[in-house]
């Protein structure tokens, strides 16, 4: 064998053991940032009882702790994810009055909070398998609890191509209304499905782990019982790997 051919051999040894060596690390201390390029969120709803409206969402990002190297009852997982609101595209109205309605102060209010926001408080498993995230969706300076719904989720090892990740499809129903949402009461419907697949790619800078920043929203009486709800990230807050974007509302 040439000196060359040997170099090259040696070359792509060093190569894959790096690649190894980071995905174990990043598996080993199960940290991760959602990937705000692949990761897709639509909400959908219905308008006069039977024609489907929906939109996405062009930008999420987040934080999420999750270690597969232990038991499921072990994890001790954790997400903490922020919506760009104003990224919103509504794709079943063509009128740009209907456009601007649904960003406007009788539903998504964007202009005056730019951001949808959701923090874990327990992801559930059955056999193993993920099921639901419980936690709370602050939605137009609303917090209220809410449990996502997972369809699928799995992660997987760094390869030559990407580094290692998580992915999963999770889905939550809400009523609209509850979050101030009023607009068109009539004749759009009061439940909103809002839909994610989100990509969370493992964290390998080894940097200390940073608590999520909570949203500088509004948060007006909890509309069951008029009572202001508490935020819902502790001063403490679990570990992730990094701060959330902070994402200022307009008073």
């Amino acid at each position: 064998m040439s000196a060359r051919n040997t170099a090259v051999g040696n070359l792509w040894r060093c190569v894959l053991m790096a690649l190894c060596v980071a995905s174990m690390t990043a598996l080993a201390n199960g940290r991760y940032q959602i990937d705000p390029i692949e990761t897709k969120t639509s909400y959908e709803t219905r308008y006069l009882g039977f024609f489907s409206v929906y939109g996405v969402f062009d930008r999420m990002t987040g934080v999420m702790r999750y270690d597969t190297t232990k038991p499921a009852a072990e994890r001790d997982a954790f997400i903490h994810v922020v919506i760009d609101a104003t990224t919103l595209r509504a794709l079943s109205f063509n009128s740009k009055a209907k456009r601007e309605m649904l960003r406007g102060p009788e539903f998504f209010n964007i202009e005056k909070y730019p951001a949808i926001e959701f923090v874990s408080s327990a992801f559930r498993f059955d056999a193993g398998k993920l099921i639901a995230i419980d936690g709370h969706m602050t939605l137009t300076g609303v917090i209220k609890p809410v449990s996502l719904t997972v369809v699928k989720s799995g992660c997987e090892p760094a390869s030559s191509q990407r580094a290692a990740r998580c992915t999963a499809t999770a889905e939550v129903v809400i009523n609209r209304t509850e979050f101030g949402m009023t607009g068109w009461a009539a004749t759009v419907s009061d439940q909103v499905k809002i839909a994610v697949e989100l990509v969370a790619i493992a964290d390998q800078n080894g940097k200390p782990a940073a608590a999520p920043v909570i949203i500088n929203t509004q948060r007006p009486a909890d509309s069951a019982n008029g009572a202001t709800p508490a935020a819902p990230v502790p001063a403490t807050a679990p570990a992730a790997t990094a701060s959330v974007p902070t994402v200022s509302a307009k008073n």
